[in-house]
């Protein structure tokens, strides 16, 4: 017998070892395609929750890359303005993107931490200075707007006359909107500190209420003119606490980052007065006054999860697997005893002991096999049929809020990776399952199995 017969025959020995009884192969069946099922919807479902929070940052403003004060990655402190943004922003503005990194957008924006006031009610929010014309290309604020409209650039005041600030337009997001009961054309107040370290107020009227997937950018976003809060903030300035780049994919975010950063010096130069001078010096260095930060610098929170995922896939799939395996160690270990004349024959005519440990080991992996594409029709529908209507959160409105831009509907997502890794622990956990009936079957002494005495 050559060892194409050898292999044909082993595995149609397995194959009919594994249907002997196929009730308890039923059930070994069902238990696995419910562990992979459980496995592929917690996946699906981990993918969704990062997959939300990575579009909400991004939708909500935070874009792909973004420009920042120097320092800000440790101290973290978002009203904090760029040096010379306005030269910078005009340094930007010669830039010539790369073809493959194009259509590119970007926006600047000045934040101030403040308060939004009427009556007795006050809330915490982060004052949003924008400019209306290039702030629809990074976010997607003007696509949420349900009552009123957008805020539009302040018009330029006639020659030798100041713009009136005495009432600036402002948009709330409609949680804040229902709890302080306001509504379009109604006034509120806001409070923020100047640059003296002064509190200065402002009264603003609603032209705009946009609802956004977020609770929490809902709660704590007030959208007013950046050219509005520059004046608040010291008169007649133009103030940029941020620059925000939208690049066509998350994917190609790194060299846009990339390509940025190789442009640093020059956007220096250019900042300090022109493209043929040169930056301020410290240590031999230009002493920068900004940085370059990816969309995962910004969002470390998105990157831990991302990273925390991948490394407790494997714990999952194994504790959501254990069962299955303990069943199908139950069901092979049956199998070997009801057959162990048999066995003593076989071993009796000289059948080798590792034809027989092959033998039940692949009678495992073809069980857990079964039983994982079954979990893989059952788990990937079910994921397909939530991808439409995603899983709704709103329930948990103020679990979602504390997770910052994640959405309070999930849209769970499997990769291939998270599919075959599915299969590589059902095939793991068939062959560690059989090595103990593998090793019952080989103990068995042809003697004594034939007489029927073990």
């Amino acid at each position: 017998m050559n060892l194409a017969d050898r292999i044909k025959y082993l595995a149609l020995f397995a194959w009919r070892n594994a249907l002997r009884h196929r009730r308890r192969s039923l059930l070994v069946l069902s238990t696995a395609a419910v562990g992979m099922t459980g496995v592929l919807f917690s996946m699906g479902f981990s993918n969704g929750m990062v997959d939300s929070m990575i579009r909400g940052g991004v939708e909500s403003g935070m874009g792909h890359t973004q420009i920042r004060p120097a320092g800000f990655d440790q101290k973290r402190k978002l009203d904090e303005p760029i040096p010379k943004g306005a030269e910078l922003l005009k340094a930007i503005g010669t830039l010539e993107f790369p073809d493959e990194l194009k259509p590119v957008n970007y926006s600047p924006r000045f934040e101030r931490e403040g308060l939004l006031r009427i009556g007795s009610y006050q809330e915490g929010v982060i004052l949003t200075g924008i400019d209306a014309s290039t702030e629809k290309g990074v976010s997607s604020f003007d696509e949420w707007i349900v009552e009123g409209e957008y805020l539009k650039d302040r018009p330029i005041a006639p020659a030798g006359q100041e713009a009136d600030l005495g009432i600036i337009p402002c948009i709330l997001g409609r949680v804040n909107a229902q709890r302080m009961e306001v509504e379009l054309g109604d006034y509120v107040i806001l409070t923020l500190g100047n640059r003296s370290s002064q509190s200065v107020s402002v009264r603003a009227e609603i032209v705009g209420i946009f609802e956004s997937p977020m609770t929490g950018v809902d709660r704590h976003t007030v959208l007013v003119r950046r050219s509005d809060l520059s004046h608040l903030f010291e008169e007649d300035s133009s103030e940029i606490s941020n620059i925000t780049f939208l690049g066509p994919s998350l994917e190609k975010a790194g060299d846009l980052d990339a390509f940025l950063e190789s442009r640093k010096d020059q956007l220096l130069a250019q900042q300090e007065g022109g493209s043929n001078s040169a930056p301020a010096q410290r240590d031999g260095n230009p002493k920068a006054s900004f940085e370059i930060l990816s969309f995962f610098e910004l969002q470390p929170q998105i990157e831990t999860m991302l990273n925390y995922i991948e490394d407790i896939k494997g714990i999952i799939y194994g504790v959501l697997m254990s069962g299955f395996a303990l069943t199908l160690l139950n069901s092979v270990l049956m199998s070997v005893f009801e057959r162990t004349r048999e066995i003593g024959i076989q071993m009796a005519i000289g059948t080798r002991k590792s034809f027989i440990v092959v033998s039940i080991i692949l009678e495992s992996m073809i069980l857990a096999m079964g039983g994982a594409v079954t979990g893989l029709i059952t788990g990937g529908g079910l994921v397909l049929l939530l991808l439409p209507t995603g899983i709704p959160l709103g329930s948990f409105a103020g679990a979602v809020e504390m997770m910052g831009t994640m959405t309070a509907v999930i849209y769970p997502r499997l990769t291939m990776d998270d599919i075959l890794l599915g299969f590589y622990v059902a095939l793991g956990m068939s062959v560690v399952a059989a090595l103990y009936p593998a090793f019952k079957a080989t103990s068995i002494q042809p003697v004594e199995a034939i007489s029927g005495r073990k």
